[in-house]
């Protein structure tokens, strides 16, 4: 209550003074609305490009996707994260393939030698080629750290995929599937709890 009243008095004085003295009473009153919004602290915001997608055609079928993002001067970290899993038609039981082939009259043991591939590219505000990952089988989950000096601006990712997916009878599931993942990392100086605060958009 006591921290109550001493905030209502300073801001009456505060108000006395800047009305009283003119001009001169703006100094007073904006270190007095200074103080009252307390040491700044720098937060780190995470703004995150996600393009994923599981393959569920027996056939083999493509995928393509062009999105963006921005680069500004206040980026701290450009964070890149690509998986990609293409389970192997062979390593399947010959029953296994044997029921695929009669439920669905695919024969899978073709299907590891058509086209399977994901290929990610992302090109900075130039359009000049930044970063680039082919992949036509399974990898393990590739992570690359990026920090200034990155070109401002509008940044693009592009995926290019094709491949193929099955479920039959939540038995047997072998689904080709990708995510390629961009974090930008901003740096904002925060005063209040509205500060700094980025609507959930992915």
């Amino acid at each position: 209550m006591k921290g109550t009243n001493r905030l209502i008095t300073l801001i009456l004085i505060s108000l006395i003074v800047s009305t009283s003295a003119g001009c001169f009473g703006l100094v007073p009153m904006r270190e007095s609305l200074e103080l009252m919004r307390g040491e700044p602290i720098i937060v780190e915001i995470d703004e995150k490009t996600n393009v994923s997608y599981t393959f569920q055609s027996a056939q083999s079928e493509s995928y393509q996707n062009t999105s963006t993002f921005e680069v500004t001067e206040s980026v701290s970290e450009l964070i890149i994260y690509v998986r990609v899993s293409m389970p192997d038609p062979l390593d399947l039981s010959k029953q296994i393939r044997d029921l695929i082939y009669d439920t669905t009259g695919v024969n899978v043991s073709t299907l590891s030698q058509e086209a399977r591939y994901v290929h990610v590219k992302i090109k900075n505000p130039n359009g000049e080629l930044f970063y680039e990952k082919l992949a036509s089988e399974s990898i393990e989950p590739v992570v690359e750290v990026h920090r200034p000096p990155l070109q401002t601006g509008t940044w693009t990712l592009e995926v290019e995929a094709r491949g193929y997916g099955f479920n039959i009878f939540e038995v047997v599931e072998a689904e080709d599937n990708f995510a390629a993942i961009i974090t930008v990392t901003s740096e904002c100086v925060k005063f209040t709890e509205s500060d700094c605060v980025v609507d959930e958009l992915n």
